[in-house]
């Protein structure tokens, strides 16, 4: 005959697991209580190198004092900076506890312009449209030719098509390369006409072709120490020749 064996330990274990996922559930759920009651935003700071106020950069995030902390969407935020503030490079927002929230901003510069429909436009090094601007306010800029967007809008990258994807891309390697060079000052204009082979014109004397696009940065490094050894009174033109080779054609 079976015998059934009463064992207390075994009924025990099985109440513990029983129990255990409900355990989980109400602390997961005091957890959520007690962050929505505390954690609330009570300070904003704004660490700011752009042209724009540290107000107009929180008003346009969209955070307020008093929400959560930890409810605050941060990549939201960033963006409606960035469609709200045109003139803005880079924001990013973190959480400090217990209630403090800091946006981190840095302004866009113009690089070079472009004239659209009758009107200059900034642009900057990664090829976003700054806005609307004036034939005296472009001096001292180059002039970015050859590249025929479908539609422009503030502080949005240009939309377009065909060749001047390409033509676009290589722009803002040669812009962001020229910038990092210091050589940017001295550019008079940019052609991108033909995009396997690009050319700008250099301190009133000096066309420079750039090749393929590779190797960018790499290239116009190389530039840089071709000009040292030029006279200041040499012009012609510059073409890239692969490897590290630049040959010089003088006038």
């Amino acid at each position: 005959m079976d015998e059934s064996i009463y064992n207390p330990q075994s009924k025990l274990k099985r109440s513990s697991a029983a129990y255990g996922p409900l355990i989980l559930v109400m602390l997961f759920f005091v957890a959520v209580i007690v962050i929505s009651l505390f954690f609330r935003v009570s300070e904003i700071e704004v660490i700011n190198a752009s042209d724009y106020s540290d107000q107009e950069i929180i008003v346009s995030s969209g955070i307020e004092k008093g929400v959560n902390l930890f409810f605050v969407d941060r990549f939201s935020a960033a963006s409606m900076i960035f469609a709200d503030l045109p003139y803005m490079e880079t924001v990013s927002i973190s959480r400090e506890l217990p209630n403090k929230i800091v946006i981190q901003a840095e302004g866009s510069a113009p690089a070079a312009w472009m004239l659209l429909d009758e009107e200059y436009w900034f642009i900057d090094r990664f090829g976003k449209t700054l806005g609307v601007t004036t034939d005296l306010k472009v001096q001292g800029y180059p002039e970015i030719r050859s590249i025929e967007p479908i539609m422009t809008m503030e502080g949005e990258e240009m939309i377009v098509e065909g060749q001047n994807v390409e033509r676009v891309a290589y722009l803002t390697e040669l812009l962001n390369a020229l910038t990092g060079e210091g050589l940017i000052d001295r550019v008079a204009w940019i052609d991108l006409k033909d995009p396997a082979d690009p050319c700008l014109y250099y301190d009133g004397r000096l066309t420079v072709y750039f090749g393929e696009r590779e190797n960018t940065a790499y290239k116009t490094a190389l530039l840089v120490d071709v000009l040292r050894q030029l006279a200041p009174d040499d012009s012609g033109t510059l073409h890239y020749a692969g490897g590290s080779a630049w040959n010089f054609s003088p006038d």
